[in-house]
This record gives structure tokens, sequence and C-alpha cells, in this order.
């Protein structure tokens, strides 16, 4: 049996927040859309087994499936957590396998209140925020995608309503509806969450960790502080390249 093509280079795209402009709930108005990227080589040496090391820590598993509002809410099995130092080993444990993980992380997030206070006919925030996200994933592997690489980007599924806009608006940005008004040489597939894919698990978690920082400017975040360092930067500045806010 033949095998199937082995892609080279990787993104694992996952969300946080809710996208609806028609009510805002005052307490969340931001929503993101996160991508951990790498080599398929890299995800393979660092990003998977990081994650299974804290879940066989915690849980001795690696069935265990990390949603980050399970987490906060300390649902089962995560209701671990309610402890308050089970908790902090919890989150440095995170902190660790983010920050040893090669490849790195691309976040767009979108304001939604400024959003709709600057824009008569303000555009769909999932929309921009995957234009912005696919934009900086281009500019990150330009090099090799100009040797004939192609970047797969994995989405997690959310339905089959949801799964078609994303994937129409996906080829339409990679056919061209973007900064540079290129084609871009991605492709999409889409896996669930019961799937256990270790790379949207960090995204999730990222996703949320951007969002807030987005609201609040607070730095001193413990989950921003997490995630900071592992953001795409061009010559030491993440915002506007590992980060990009809008409006």
């Amino acid at each position: 049996m033949a095998k199937l093509p082995r892609p080279h280079l990787i993104a694992f795209i996952d969300e946080s927040g809710d996208f609806e402009l028609k009510k805002i709930d005052p307490k969340f108005p931001v929503c993101a859309q996160c991508a951990l990227t790498s080599t398929v080589d890299q995800y393979l040496a660092s990003a998977v087994p990081n994650l299974l090391q804290v879940k066989y820590s915690f849980w001795g598993t690696e069935t265990i499936v990390f949603h980050g509002q399970k987490i906060r809410k300390r649902s089962p099995p995560f209701h671990i957590l309610a402890d308050d130092d089970v908790r902090a080993e919890f989150m440095d444990a995170i902190g660790w396998a983010i920050e040893n993980l090669d490849g790195c992380l691309v976040t767009a997030a979108v304001h939604k209140e400024r959003l709709k206070g600057r824009y008569i006919y303000p555009e769909d925030p999932f929309f921009l925020s995957l234009q912005f996200l696919l934009e900086r994933l281009h500019m990150h592997w330009e090099g090799e995608l100009l040797k004939g690489h192609r970047l797969l980007c994995v989405f997690e599924k959310r339905g089959r309503n949801e799964d078609r806009r994303t994937l129409d608006w996906f080829e339409e940005i990679c056919g061209g509806r973007n900064y540079r008004g290129k084609r871009f040489p991605f492709d999409a597939d889409f896996r669930t969450k019961e799937e256990n894919v270790s790379g949207h698990q960090y995204a999730d978690l990222v996703a949320y960790a951007a969002c807030r920082f987005v609201e609040t400017g607070d730095e001193s975040r413990r989950d921003w502080r997490a995630i900071k360092g592992k953001l795409r930067s061009v010559g030491g500045e993440v915002v506007g390249h590992g980060l990009k806010m809008f409006p």
C-alpha cells in the first residue's frame, strides 16, 4: 500500500472566545485564533513528548485532553487542580512544556468592542483573525515555502456548518484575499477534540492567554509570561508579528 505524503511544515490552529458581534460579553470582549507551528520533526521531538510528560506526571495516562475552559473551571478530570498547590505545580509544568518546545506560536486577536466602535460595517471577527493568522504563518515560513514546501493547517472540528465556513474562508484567504494578494501554498485538515491532538491543546491554552493579555494589557499575568517567549518575533518585537491585535 502506498504511503500518504508526510508533511514537512505544520500548524495546529485553535480558538478562544466568542466571535459573535451582535451581543458581546463585557467580561470577555476579545476573541482569538492561535497556531502552534513547526516542522513535523520538531513537533514529534518536543511538543508531543513535553505534553505527555505533563499528563503522566499528574494523571498517569496520555488519554487526558487538555481543554482550557475545563481546566479553569476545574471540571473532571481537572478537579485535582482545586488544590492550590497542585494547580500551581500544574501551571509550572504547562509553562515548562511551552517554553521547551521547538517551533513558535502565532496568535491573532480581535477586540470586538473596539472593532464595533471604529467601523460602521465591521468585518466578521472570525474571518479577520483567520486572515491575520494565515498572513503571519506565510511570513514565518516564506523561505521554506519558496523551496516548494507546503504548510498543513490542522483545525479543530467545530461542527459541519462551522467547518464549512472555516474551509471556505481559508480557501478564499489562501487564494489571494490577503495582505500581499498572493496565493498561499497551504492545505487544510480538520480533527476532533477527541482525537487528542497535542498541537490543538497547546493552541487552546495559548489563545486564551493571548485574549486576556489583549483585554487587560497585564504583562504580569502568569499565563502571558509563559507564552511570550515562544511567540513569533522579529527583531525581538512580538506585537504585530507573533501577536496581531486588531483594531
